[in-house]
């Protein structure tokens, strides 16, 4: 199901020519607000349950493209909002929309590869590039292949794989003209992209890091993103 790391690279449009051996930039990472498919889930993790136990809980509460919550809105309306040039966000509706709460009037830039672990369920199928964008207006969808060509409906997406999105994603910014950049994403994403002994051991983000430890709902951490090698690696420091 999960293309190549290159041909997932090669997928991503970018703004600048190939990143310098070494750049520096501060990026916001950010966690969506609370949503629909994850409010009992969460709840039961945060309280110790088995794994299985809290992918139930979630295959119970699932809804395609969850949507945020009011919980989770209120959050994103409260969420510190750190001054950026760009504001960058997955495709999924839950993490657009809290950044159009964190940045309103803003243009958010959608990025397919900061999606969140993707297969299985529904809450992880985004809707179509024109459907987005008649949702929000005020999104950059061209970035995005019309059709979601990723998600499965009987394989959820492997964890190398989704590594191999984090580490494309991370190329993305690198290549940006942009030096501060706000980034909306997913936990599953986040956790897997900045822990990697925790999830597959790939090589390519120094760890512990800042990011390392799980993101909350709406919880921003603005850090120091230093690409080496071209994009071979990251480290990531406290901003």
């Amino acid at each position: 199901m999960a293309p190549s790391a290159s041909g997932m690279a090669a997928t991503l449009k970018t703004a600048a020519p190939p990143v310098a051996a070494t750049r520096t930039q501060t990026i916001s990472f950010v966690r969506h607000g609370q949503a629909q498919h994850n409010v009992r889930a969460e709840a039961k993790r945060d309280a110790g349950c088995p794994f299985d136990e809290f992918i139930q809980t979630m295959k119970e509460d699932d809804a395609f493209d969850a949507d945020l919550t009011e919980a989770g809105r209120a959050q994103a309306r409260s969420a510190r909002a750190p001054d950026v040039q760009l504001v960058v966000a997955s495709p999924l509706s839950r993490a657009v929309e809290t950044a159009s709460l964190m940045y309103p009037g803003r243009e958010v830039v959608c990025v397919e590869e900061l999606r969140e672990w993707c297969g299985q369920l529904v809450n992880s199928k985004r809707r179509t590039a024109s459907q987005l964008k008649e949702r929000f207006p005020f999104v950059d969808a061209s970035h995005l292949p019309e059709n979601d060509e990723r998600w499965d409906a009987e394989v959820l997406e492997e964890e190398a794989s989704v590594a191999r999105r984090g580490m494309a994603a991370l190329q993305w910014l690198a290549k940006r003209p942009e030096d501060s950049i706000a980034v909306v994403a997913h936990g599953g994403l986040l956790a897997v992209t900045f822990d990697p002994e925790g999830h597959g051991g790939h090589s390519c983000v120094e760890a512990p890091n800042p990011c390392t430890q799980r993101f909350s709902n709406c919880e921003v951490r603005t850090v120091t993103l230093v690409t080496e090698d071209g994009g071979a690696r990251f480290s990531v420091r406290s901003g």
